[in-house]
């Protein structure tokens, strides 16, 4: 991303001038041999389509890979899907050597316009559609209809029209249950810069861990490490019926965790890395594992140094792409997340502190370009990997 792209993603009054200029450039792929471009009206905006297909026989097509950008302000998949385009348009990348005949590559590079155009107070992170649902709840009802166990997936809201389209445009390859569907759904949360400062600021032998996610990152600093623990399970809950955890060690051992974990915060975050995780369903564990591992090698100097590159998504009974493929019986389908840090939790806050901090471009851009890196490198692993 150039600081001008920063600045007009910043000035939201005017952002219908950035989503043009977006849908513009995507539409710039139709020179490209193999590539299709198509959009589709909404009620809500354009959805923009782009599919790469080197073979035009359906009955030779072995795998689809789909790759989801923004369903609300995240820009990592976004600007990496830009960023693809460039390097095909440019030479680059090559699609003759990035893509074999028996694949399809289809990419939505921005499925929820109104929540791209309209950041509001009650929207600041842009999630919601016009109606107020979360559109990322909708995918296990759309592919996985049978499951009737997602008591948060919104059921009292019709399923919105950005979902029925995806799900037309996946449902011939999802009906031949010989293709193998891959779905990476890119998205950044804030949790990633907001959980470790808070571990390394309250942390006590009696702390309450509320998220899995702060579990995950005291069992990286243990892992990364080696620090020994005797009691099993290494976290607890002290009654069947409690809504958090504690951590199972002595005091010696955890005057060790908290120590190691401010030397963690001081090596990772102090040095501007980006922090990361792949998400995966119990089908997609190995693909995603593979995955995760591959991208995190090639760019571990520029991320946050990590035990696990990518976490299991069992922690959540909601209707994510991620958890989409456990709930259907269909073989061969493997649905996974790509996180990283949030850059726009409160998008209003972000556009004070640009006009307040002299080294907020500077900072931010660093720290955008790493997320859209790992994003694009992300892309051209999976469309390799099989």
């Amino acid at each position: 991303m150039n600081l001008e792209a920063l600045k007009a993603v910043l000035d939201i009054s005017n952002r219908n001038i950035l989503y043009t200029e977006i849908l513009n450039e995507l539409e710039q792929v139709k020179s490209l041999d193999f590539v299709s471009y198509q959009t589709f009206e909404t009620s809500e905006g354009i959805i923009p389509l782009i599919k790469i297909a080197k073979n035009s026989k359906f009955e030779d097509i072995k795998h689809v890979k789909v790759f989801v950008g923004a369903q609300h302000n995240e820009y990592n998949g976004l600007f990496s899907i830009l960023k693809f385009f460039q390097l095909l348009r440019g030479g680059k990348v090559k699609i003759n050597e990035a893509v074999r005949t028996d694949q399809i590559i289809i990419f939505l590079p921005i499925l929820n316009p109104y929540g791209f155009l309209n950041p509001n107070r009650n929207n600041k992170s842009g999630y919601y559609l016009k109606n107020g649902t979360n559109l990322n709840r909708f995918w296990r009802r759309a592919f996985a209809p049978e499951y009737k166990n997602g008591m948060t997936d919104l059921n009292e809201f019709p399923t919105p029209e950005h979902v029925i389209i995806v799900k037309e445009l996946l449902q011939k390859y999802w009906d031949n249950e010989e293709i193998n569907l891959y779905i990476l759904d890119f998205h950044e949360t804030s949790l990633l810069e907001r959980f470790p400062i808070e571990l390394s600021t309250n942390l006590n032998p009696y702390y309450k861990f509320d998220h899995w996610l702060k579990e995950g990152m005291i069992l990286n600093i243990i892992k990364l490490y080696d620090i020994s623990y005797y009691r099993k399970p290494l976290f607890f809950k002290k009654n069947p019926s409690a809504d958090h955890t504690h951590l199972n060690l002595t005091h010696k051992q955890f005057e060790t965790v908290f120590e190691k974990l401010h030397d963690y915060m001081l090596k990772n975050q102090g040095k501007g890395k980006l922090p990361f995780y792949f998400c995966y369903s119990n089908k997609s564990r190995e693909y995603c594992l593979k995955l995760a591992n591959i991208v995190y090698n090639k760019l571990k100097e520029k991320l946050w140094e990590t035990y696990f590159p990518g976490f299991d998504h069992n922690f959540h009974d909601h209707g994510c792409f991620v958890r989409m493929s456990d709930a259907t019986p269909r073989p061969r389908v493997y649905s996974m997340e790509l996180e990283s840090q949030k850059h726009f939790f409160n998008i209003f806050e972000e556009i004070k502190k640009s006009k307040s901090d002299p080294n907020y471009f500077e900072k931010k851009l660093n720290l955008i370009d790493v997320s859209i890196e790992l994003a694009l490198e992300t892309i051209k692993e999976m469309i390799e990997l099989f």
